[in-house]
């Protein structure tokens, strides 16, 4: 393989130096959304661009079920306070 030095003396091998990509994270919209400006070849462009878009799925629906297990939460605490006995026994 073909490698290049770059100025820290570290030899990068030619596959890895064409896959790499420069990211610029800018905040938007008073901290709600961020733009990301993807410096690349396309193709790794393309790839990256997939890559944050699964990743920033995955959080949505990870913050969405977290805020669901909160409500939860405070549901069961505000409902477990009541008597203890239940309403209806088993007989």
């Amino acid at each position: 393989a073909v490698t290049r030095k770059r100025p820290d003396r570290a030899i990068i091998p030619e596959i890895e130096w064409m896959s790499q990509v420069l990211l610029t994270v800018d905040i938007v919209n008073s901290g709600d959304l961020v733009e990301i400006t993807i410096f690349g070849r396309p193709r790794v462009q393309n790839r990256v661009k997939s890559v944050l878009l699964s990743l920033a799925n995955w959080h949505r629906k990870h913050r969405a079920r977290a805020e669901k297990m909160n409500q939860l939460e405070e549901f069961l605490k505000t409902h477990a306070s009541g008597p203890q006995t239940p309403e209806h026994p088993i007989v």
